[in-house]
């Protein structure tokens, strides 16, 4: 059991190490609130990248385009159902 809990703490440390990395070659997009982390990354020109912060009370939506792709991440402190009423909303703008 603690080797278990010790391979899985490693794990998730090097994840949380490399999410980052990448933020100094213009691929990745990092932004950190006070509902925690987001990170968006994307190949293609970075010079040709948009992106997009909206911050709202309680809610933070990161919108990185890059090429023919887009991301969309939002985080907030809401329950399951305002996240889900929100993003239905998105959908129709």
């Amino acid at each position: 059991m603690k080797l278990l809990l010790l391979a899985s703490g490693i794990g998730l440390m090097s994840v949380i190490a490399a999410a980052p990395a990448g933020a100094a070659d213009g691929h990745t997009t990092v932004v950190q609130d006070e509902n925690g982390t987001s990170v968006i990354t994307q190949s293609g020109d970075p010079a040709q990248a948009q992106v997009r912060i909206e911050k709202e009370p309680g809610r933070t939506t990161v919108y990185r385009r890059s090429g023919g792709n887009t991301a969309i991440v939002t985080q907030g402190t809401g329950n399951a159902q305002d996240m889900l009423d929100w993003l239905h909303k998105q959908q129709g703008r």
